[in-house]
């Protein structure tokens, strides 16, 4: 679900390969859940950064017209067979240009931390506020800088397991380290006879609340909630996550 120009050849995302595990890694999450509660039937809806289109095809079966928009084929492949009503677009989320507006505009599972500069993160915000209609809402979410979270993502820490169709139990962890303002993460998947790994790095960002606003407030949106976890309480310093949900200024 990478957008951002120095990583498109992010192969987490790009290679099928790896791409095969991304939705027994990340199955329905939480964070879906409130997010199908925060749109109505009427509500034509653009999923950004909609990877294997997991929420996306949900949204559909509630929603009168919903978009998905990746930069990822090989993500969009698979997305492509859970929903034959979605239009599916392979584009970048900071260039792309719809004759269309939308009531609602998602941009979930952290991928706004896939864009690493100002630059592109401003890029996109204009295309939120170009795409966004007057009476609409957005909402995103990016993981809180100050609580680092990422010093977690250790191999020891993050050892997962889950079953595969092909390779039957697969074992996955993560690992990280700093490459300056960036974050590389490192993904890994084993067979459980450890007879084949798959690996892939990944640059992320972690910009602060205060940049982000600053951002939004530029490109002509403003934000209305935040919120520190996916149950919609408040955001408090210590909040794992930003979710912020506005509309425009």
């Amino acid at each position: 679900m990478n957008q951002s120009n120095p990583i498109h050849s992010d192969t987490l995302y790009q290679d099928a390969s790896l791409v095969q595990f991304y939705d027994y890694d990340n199955p329905w999450s939480e964070g879906f859940t409130t997010l199908l509660h925060q749109v109505k039937k009427t509500d034509i809806v653009l999923d950004l950064g909609c990877g294997t289109g997991t929420l996306t095809a949900e949204l559909a079966k509630k929603c009168q017209k919903v978009y998905g928009i990746d930069l990822a084929a090989e993500m969009l492949e698979i997305a492509q067979t859970k929903s034959s009503t979605v239009s599916w677009m392979k584009v970048n989320i900071c260039t792309f240009s719809l004759d269309q507006q939308f009531d609602v505009i998602l941009l979930s599972g952290h991928s706004f931390q896939t864009l690493q500069s100002d630059a592109d993160r401003l890029a996109l915000f204009q295309k939120i506020k170009q795409h966004l209609k007057p009476t609409g809402f957005f909402i995103f979410d990016s993981r809180n800088p100050i609580v680092e979270e990422w010093k977690t993502w250790t191999p020891q820490a993050s050892i997962r397991y889950f079953k595969h169709p092909t390779y039957g139990v697969v074992k996955a962890w993560n690992d990280w380290e700093k490459q300056n303002h960036l974050l590389c993460y490192h993904t890994y998947y084993q067979t459980i006879d450890a007879t084949q790994l798959w690996q892939a790095s990944s640059l992320i960002d972690f910009p602060s609340q205060d940049s982000i606003v600053a951002l939004l407030e530029e490109a002509g949106l403003t934000v209305e909630n935040l919120f520190g976890d996916w149950e919609l309480n408040p955001f408090t310093p210590t909040s794992e996550e930003m979710i912020f949900k506005g509309t425009h200024l």
